[in-house]
């Protein structure tokens, strides 16, 4: 019970009730040990008073002093801010129209591809070309 007792000490030493307040050890008929802010109880052996002072703050306005530092603010969560949407550009336009000019002709391509004479073919890539050349 030695390792309690160790442990408990200090412990009864910071708590003491008040400044200028008594902490007392008091032995037990059985052997046990107690510490105590009030004399010891009739049948208990004091082995010792020691007087408790209350230890000056090392810095006597602490509690004051940290209420006055800044504190950090905390960052309220970014919000999303969606873009107006922008009219498309000319050159976007462009690329748009020679794309889909190029997709149509691939796709009557790989239907009628058999079924397709030169002429055919030539008007294909004629259109497909004025479709990218703006």
């Amino acid at each position: 019970m030695r390792i309690p007792s160790l442990v408990l000490f200090p412990a009864l030493l910071l708590s003491a009730a008040s400044p200028g307040a008594d902490l007392y050890k008091c032995v037990a008929p059985s052997g046990g040990v107690s510490y105590q802010s009030l004399p010891c109880a009739e049948g208990s052996r004091q082995a010792w008073v020691q007087p408790v002072k209350a230890e000056p703050s090392a810095r006597p306005h602490a509690k004051k002093e940290a209420r006055s530092e800044p504190r950090v603010r905390r960052r309220p969560a970014p919000t999303v801010r969606k873009a107006r949407p922008r009219p498309p550009s000319e050159a976007h336009k462009r690329r748009l129209r020679c794309e889909k000019a190029r997709r149509e002709a691939d796709e009557l391509r790989d239907r009628l591809w058999n079924k397709l004479d030169f002429q055919q073919r030539s008007d294909l890539d004629a259109k497909v070309a004025r479709a990218c050349a703006r």
